[in-house]
């Protein structure tokens, strides 16, 4: 028997996010008898620890602060040079900022034959910190798997051939949204109000305060509908306060962090994405695998895999009469909103499986690692 690949991820820490959400997913579907994986991660943290461990891969714990550039952050640093020491990696992958950075510096300190970095967003809300650590570590990297064409192009303009980028979609797992019973109970909502829900990190990026504006507009031409917010973030205060200064405060609510969304979205009556930035997003895919009819800003990957007027309603970002009145076609057309969310889920199922997306994974590594399918 061949020997096996062994991968080594790095990452931040198993918070409920779309980035976590996708390596548990692909963690439990990597073929054991072709690939060795071992985690690194910088803190062991978060509502997905449980589940991350429960795949059965080892996890090291690098044990890090929040800050990377500190004494923690360089003892870390040389806790992952000893790792991939101990464990050889044909392959080491980074994900997001600070695990990107140190994946790079660590997997070419240690000669490790391909040294990836994952990129999921472009750069618009980087600062110009963050976009010159960026820019070394895809610099330092030998291969970059980005997650839609739109990203893709933020890695070239980072400097990186784009012989060496690897697009890779996020993919979804459809069967876990399937037949779920619609049980607003779990969203705290009683009542016959349209649902209008959303999932994501209460951050900028996200712009969340226009979908607030959109709602109050809504709600001033008569339009009553219920909210939820899925998610925690640095936000959170500023968007309840501003909630409450749009005289929302009793027609939305915020959840906080949760890992049960396929229990929550089939109560949503629509999904609502305001992002001024995306690369795809992992919440978008959850609602089209749910069958949800979908409202989203066409930003980074997201016309990629939904199309208005068939799978969904696109708008520009930024635009809270754009985003009420798309909201209002979806909440006042029932039938047509139903339509588009079967298609939604159609698409989902046909082209953004996990499944596909863990081959996609593994046909990727095997290329970097200098291996051929067998």
């Amino acid at each position: 028997m061949a020997q096996r690949i062994r991968v080594l991820y790095v990452v931040n820490d198993f918070v409920a996010g779309g980035a976590e959400r996708h390596l548990i997913e692909l963690w439990r579907r990597l073929d054991r008898g072709a690939f060795e994986v071992t985690i690194a991660c910088f803190r062991r943290e978060g509502s997905f620890a449980a589940e991350a461990g429960a795949v059965g891969w080892p996890i090291v714990d690098l044990g890090m602060n929040r800050r990377i550039y500190d004494a923690a952050g360089l003892r870390g640093l040389l806790r992952l040079v000893t790792l991939i020491r101990e464990f050889r990696p044909d392959v080491v992958h980074g994900y997001l900022f600070g695990p990107n950075l140190f994946a790079a510096i660590a997997g070419r300190l240690c000669g490790v034959p391909a040294v990836v970095v994952a990129k999921r967003n472009v750069d618009a809300f980087e600062s110009p910190r963050q976009v010159a650590v960026q820019w070394l570590a895809h610099r330092l990297a030998t291969h970059v798997t980005a997650v839609s064409d739109a990203v893709a192009e933020s890695s070239v303009a980072l400097g990186v051939p784009r012989a060496r980028i690897t697009v890779i979609p996020n993919g979804v797992d459809v069967a876990r949204f399937a037949d779920r019973p619609a049980d607003r109970a779990r969203l705290g909502i009683n009542g016959g109000l349209p649902v209008i829900g959303s999932v994501g990190c209460l951050a900028a990026r996200k712009d969340y305060g226009t979908m607030l504006e959109a709602l109050a507009l809504m709600r001033a031409r008569g339009r009553e509908v219920q909210a939820v917010l899925v998610g925690d973030g640095r936000d959170r205060l500023e968007l309840e306060g501003k909630a409450q200064s749009l005289g929302l405060a009793d027609r939305v609510r915020f959840l906080g962090e949760r890992s049960d969304v396929e229990t929550l979205l089939p109560a949503m009556d629509v999904f609502a994405l305001s992002s001024r930035e995306e690369g795809i997003p992992n919440a978008l895919l959850e609602a089209m695998a749910a069958g949800r009819p979908a409202v989203a800003t066409a930003v980074g990957g997201t016309p990629e895999v939904l199309t208005d007027g068939e799978t969904g309603w696109l708008v520009p970002p930024g635009s809270p009469e754009a985003l009420a009145a798309a909201l209002e076609q979806a909440i006042g057309d029932p039938a047509e909103a139903a339509r588009r969310g079967a298609a939604a889920r159609s698409a989902a199922e046909q082209r953004l499986g996990i499944d596909a997306m863990a081959r996609r994974h593994e046909a990727f590594y095997r290329r970097a690692a200098g291996r051929t399918a067998a």
